[in-house]
């Protein structure tokens, strides 16, 4: 087929591109998958296709070794100079993504509802009041209710005539938005992390050199960390008794009684080689982190309420959807965030099932005129439910490319593939020199370690 088209496709325009990411899609061998990763478990017959008549390889979304958050490994897949990726604070794409209005000088926090508890064998007041167990970081993966759960908590005095406002995000996920002066992100998160639950919600600190001083030179520091803190305890008193969670423990749920933060950040002007290279790029997702990127680099941002970041999600609707928005864009990303969901539940079983409602899914469409590249912002270990440093397996789908001897899509086939072991931005520059649009620029053109161009 290749050879056929050959001639008719150099004379037409360049090619259109499609990339899918499955969120955590790299992973190790489960005994409950008879010691197969979710990949080489998942039925997989059209990616499967699409590896042994293309080139194969793995990805490191950063560097061998290093585990990545999603924002920074779809920030580099998305366009962004790697090194300003891991400098990108989740909290300003948190409220891009569900487009909330931010001034100049707000800080943004990226949050998420939780189930807590207060400590009753405090010796003080004071000390009791700073002492909550986190009982549930994810409040049981609550999906509704959390609009009223966030009504009245707008615009809350706080220390120094800083407000502070909760806003709902994707399921279990908030937005917490501090606005006043002398605020600044260089303070400390109260979530603890998924490895330190058991240390309870923390108290935010000033970024000081010495983390466990009282006192720091950085006043506005000192500031914005009292002002969040105040915030949390506010949150948590208001919440506990609202009736929604009444709801909840009558239903034997866990309530959404409180809020961690982390990754507090101001909004602020990223390159992207994908506006330099002036293509009209869209994205297909659910999560807001990434619709929340892709709105801070001026994409096309899709979704629907059936685009879930679970297992549920109509993957076969985003496929749809991106195959006619490919229709009046260059470059399309259709996001999977259940894959990653499934990983961090301890579920292998499920990761594997959507796997394959991907490769279904995207078998309904033909690409012998569009490009598609497969890979995944990260590897989520089904096991330990956390991110690693594993390398991802990927694809590209080129109509006028060479092909390697892989036979199958999988992490063990992938490492015998001819593109070899190559980084989140080798594999973006990659696909888009497939669809023709690397061509023209020279070698002193990049910078592959800071800006792109």
């Amino acid at each position: 087929m290749k050879k056929i088209m050959t001639e008719k496709l150099i004379k037409e325009r360049r090619f259109k591109g499609l990339i899918v990411i499955m969120d955590g899609l790299g992973d190790r061998p489960c005994e409950v998958l008879k010691f197969k990763t979710p990949l080489e478990y998942a039925d997989t017959p059209f990616l499967d296709k699409l590896a042994k008549n293309n080139v194969s390889g793995l990805m490191d979304p950063l560097a061998p070794g290093i585990p990545v958050d999603t924002h920074t490994g779809v920030g580099i897949l998305f366009g962004m100079p790697p090194t300003e990726a891991c400098a990108l604070a989740r909290g300003p794409i948190e409220a891009a993504g569900i487009n909330l209005e931010m001034q100049p000088g707000d800080i943004m926090f990226r949050g998420n509802f939780c189930t807590l508890e207060k400590e009753t064998h405090a010796e003080t007041h004071a000390e009791k009041a700073h002492k909550i167990t986190i009982l549930d970081r994810r409040a049981g993966r609550i999906n509704h209710g959390t609009e009223e759960l966030c009504a009245n908590l707008k615009d809350i005095p706080l220390v120094g005539e800083i407000t502070g406002s909760l806003f709902p995000a994707t399921h279990h996920r908030c937005v917490v938005r501090l606005r006043g002066a002398q605020l600044t992100a260089n303070i400390t998160d109260t979530d603890p992390g998924g490895n330190s639950v058991h240390l309870g919600v923390q108290r935010s600190k000033a970024m000081c050199y010495d983390a466990d001083v009282d006192d720091c030179a950085d006043a506005d520091a000192m500031q914005t960390s009292a002002a969040i803190n105040q915030f949390s305890d506010y949150v948590f008193e208001h919440l506990d008794k609202h009736p929604i969670n009444q709801q909840r423990r009558e239903a034997e749920l866990p309530v959404a009684n409180g809020v961690i933060v982390r990754g507090g950040g101001m909004v602020m002007r990223y390159k992207n080689i994908l506006e330099k290279l002036a293509l009209k790029v869209a994205v297909i997702a659910s999560e807001s982190t990434i619709l929340g990127l892709g709105n801070l680099f001026s994409f096309t941002t899709i979704t629907d309420k059936k685009f879930t970041a679970l297992v549920d999600t109509d993957v076969q609707g985003k496929v749809d959807r991106a195959m006619e928005t490919l229709k009046t864009h260059d470059l399309v990303y259709i996001h999977i965030k259940g894959t990653d969901s499934a990983a961090h539940d301890h579920d292998p079983i499920a990761k594997a099932e959507i796997i394959s409602r991907v490769d279904k899914a995207l078998s309904q469409h033909s690409f012998d005129n569009i490009v598609v590249g497969v890979c995944a912002d990260h590897s989520t270990d089904s096991f330990r439910g956390e991110h690693n440093g594993d390398p991802v397996p990927i694809l590209i789908h080129n109509p006028l490319g060479r092909r390697d001897q892989v036979k199958k899509f999988s992490e063990y086939h992938c490492t015998q593939g001819a593109l070899s072991r190559i980084t989140a931005h080798g594999f973006l520059i990659s696909v888009l020199d497939a669809m023709g649009y690397i061509s023209n620029f020279k070698s002193g053109d990049f910078d592959l370690h800071s800006t792109v161009f």
